[in-house]
């Protein structure tokens, strides 16, 4: 799939969850949606005062979600003022804690030995 622009490699990396956590972190609220298929995120206001909505699939496994992973980075750091790349850091990185199996960065909480 050609998705254009910039891509990183790792935005394979990237999971529902942590794109959930991302937003939550930076003040965007989960909205409900009618149906399983979406996230749907309500954030802070566009230059005419309304509302800005922020969607992504609801599973990596869904066709699109590769794409629309790449659109959501790329428009959030236009909002963000900051580079994709730094974004997709902070996305990964509590991932990448957990992944290692360390406990540490992000929201995580150390596990503690008996």
């Amino acid at each position: 799939m050609n998705l254009g622009g910039w891509v990183d490699p790792r935005i394979d990396q990237v999971r529902v969850a942590d794109v959930q956590s991302y937003m939550l972190r930076h003040g965007w609220k989960r909205r409900p949606y009618p149906g399983p298929e979406l996230l749907v995120f309500d954030g802070p206001l566009d230059d005419d005062g309304k509302e800005i909505i922020q969607l992504i699939p609801s599973s990596e496994r869904m066709r699109d979600f590769r794409l629309r992973a790449v659109e959501l980075i790329n428009a959030l750091s236009v909002f963000e003022n900051r580079s994709p790349v730094a974004m997709l850091n902070e996305s990964l990185a509590p991932s990448a804690a957990q992944a290692a199996g360390n406990g540490q960065g992000g929201t995580s909480t150390p596990i503690k030995s008996a």
